[in-house]
């Protein structure tokens, strides 16, 4: 492996929502690393992103959404 890290995750085909994401990996023919790597991305930009005031009330306050 050298310069690779493995960080492995588990499913529990016994818990409906688990079963549900490893049926949908399989239907849609998705290459695990590369899908959680790109989950790992979009949540960095995410949180990452400025704070964005979307709405402001008459009375004064504020609607404030975290990235997109």
């Amino acid at each position: 492996m050298g310069n690779k890290k493995v960080k492995s995750v588990s499913f529990n085909n016994t818990n409906p929502q688990e079963r549900e994401f490893l049926e949908r990996l399989e239907k849609e023919k998705l290459e695990f690393s590369a899908y959680v790597k790109e989950l790992i991305f979009a949540d960095v930009l995410r949180r990452n992103a400025p704070l964005k005031i979307v709405k402001r009330s008459e009375g004064g306050g504020i609607k404030i959404v975290v990235g997109k």
